[in-house]
C-alpha cells in the first residue's frame, strides 16, 4: 500500500458522505469533500473526483473516452466539437482513463485529417485553375495550364499518402514539445497542479482546430485557435492564472521565433561580411 492510499484511509476513518449521509469511500482531490460510491465520477492514479466537481465541466466523461458507447467516429467529432465550442468546461472534465496515449492519438488524428483535407482541397483548386487556364488561354498559355491542372490532380490523388507521411510524426513531435515546454514553464513558476500527462493531454486535445486548416482564410488562423485552447486548457487543468497559462503556451514559441530570426540574421550578416567591397574607381 502506498503513502497516498494510507493517507486516504486515515482521512476516511469514520467520515461520512456529505450528500448521502453514508460511510465515505473517497476524498475528492479537487474540492476535498468526502463522498460515497454514488458520488464518485472518476478515480485515476489516486486522483478521485466527485460528481459535483465534474458537473463544472461537461458533466459526463469526455466523448473520446466513450468510444465503445458512441462509436469511434462520433466520439472523435463530439470531442472536437466540445474542445472548440466549450474549452473551459471540456478541460475541467476529469479523465476517466489511465494513461494519456488515447488523447495523444486524438490529436494525431485531427492533424492528419486536417493535412489530408488541405492537400486535397489545394489539389482540387489547382486542378480547376489549371484546367480553366488551359481552356481559355492562348496557345502559349495552354501547356502551362495543362501542367498546373495535372499537378493539382496528382496532389489531390496522393493527398492521403502525403498526409500519412507527414501528419502523424509532426503531430506527435509537436504535442510532446509543446507539453514539455509548457509544463517546464509552469513547473519553474511552481504553478503545476497536475502531472506532465495532464499537460500532454491538454496539448493533444487542443489540436482539434487543425481539422479546418483546409478552409480558405479560416485555415490561416487555426494555429492561433490551437494556442488559445492550450491557454484555456493549461489554466483549467493546473488551476493557475491566465497569465501563467499564456506564458506557458506562448512563451517558448516566442523564444523559438526570436532564436530563428536571430539565426537568420547572423547568417545574413556573416554572408555580407564575406562579400568583398566594390572596387574603387
Amino acid at each position: 500500500m502506498n503513502a497516498a492510499a494510507e493517507t486516504t484511509e486515515e482521512a476516511l476513518d469514520g467520515a461520512t458522505c456529505g450528500t448521502h449521509e453514508v460511510a465515505a469511500t473517497f476524498v475528492c482531490t479537487r474540492c476535498g469533500d468526502f463522498g460515497c460510491a454514488e458520488c464518485l465520477f472518476s478515480s485515476v492514479k489516486d486522483k478521485s473526483v466527485c460528481t459535483r466537481c465534474a458537473a463544472k465541466g461537461l458533466g459526463e466523461p469526455i466523448p473520446w473516452e466513450r468510444r465503445k458507447e458512441l462509436g469511434t467516429t462520433r466520439a472523435f467529432w463530439r470531442t472536437c466539437k466540445a474542445v472548440m465550442s466549450s474549452p473551459a468546461r471540456f478541460f475541467r472534465t476529469p479523465t476517466t482513463q489511465d494513461g494519456v496515449m488515447m488523447a495523444v492519438l486524438h490529436g494525431v488524428i485531427a492533424v492528419t485529417i486536417g493535412l489530408f483535407l488541405s492537400y486535397a482541397v489545394a489539389g482540387i483548386f489547382l486542378g480547376i485553375a489549371g484546367g480553366t487556364f488551359a481552356a481559355i488561354g492562348d496557345e502559349a498559355a495552354q501547356p502551362i495550364g495543362a501542367l498546373l491542372g495535372t499537378y493539382g490532380c496528382v496532389i489531390a490523388g496522393f493527398s492521403p499518402i502525403l498526409a500519412l507521411m507527414a501528419g502523424p510524426a509532426n503531430a506527435l513531435f509537436g504535442q510532446v514539445v509543446a507539453a514539455a515546454a509548457a509544463h517546464g514553464v509552469l513547473a519553474l513558476g511552481k504553478k503545476t497542479k497536475g502531472t506532465f500527462e495532464d499537460t500532454l493531454r491538454v496539448c493533444s486535445y487542443a489540436n482539434a482546430p487543425y481539422l479546418f486548416t483546409f478552409v480558405p482564410l479560416l485555415g490561416s488562423f487555426t494555429w492561433f485557435w490551437v494556442v488559445g485552447l492550450e491557454v484555456v486548457g493549461l489554466r483549467e487543468t493546473h488551476r493557475c492564472g491566465t497569465d501563467w497559462a499564456a506564458a506557458a503556451a506562448i512563451g517558448y514559441r516566442v523564444v523559438f521565433a526570436l532564436l530563428l530570426i536571430g539565426g537568420y540574421a547572423v547568417l545574413l550578416f556573416g554572408f555580407l561580411a564575406t562579400v568583398p567591397p566594390p572596387p574603387t574607381p
